[in-house]
């Protein structure tokens, strides 16, 4: 009994490292967005920001800060390629599983 947890355990180890820098060996993504610049408060407020926010970002660039606006797609590329919360509960979840049933 406890040879099988080892051995299960032995495996969910050897499945971890052969696959990890298999994911983390590409090539980092290269993202392009617009040049940094100051913005108005109430350009700030076209773009969608509530008042309050565009006070915040106002306050942030005189502060030294540059603000650089992304589109949807960019943003949705910044995550690219990490695991979520979610994700990682269902790896553990698997493991578990695999585990349980060697014993």
């Amino acid at each position: 009994m406890k040879f099988r947890l080892a051995t299960a355990l032995a495996l969910s180890l050897a499945f971890t490292s052969v696959s990890a820098p298999a994911a983390f060996a590409q090539e980092p993504a290269q993202f392009r967005s617009a040049e940094a610049r100051s913005f108005s408060t109430d350009e700030l407020q076209r773009y969608g920001l509530s008042a309050q926010d565009a006070a915040t970002v106002a306050a942030y660039q005189d502060a030294g800060y540059t603000v650089q606006t992304i589109t949807e797609e960019e943003a949705a590329q910044m995550n690219a390629g990490q695991f979520s919360n979610s994700q990682w509960l269902v790896i553990g979840l698997i493991v578990l599983v695999v585990v349980v049933a060697a014993t």
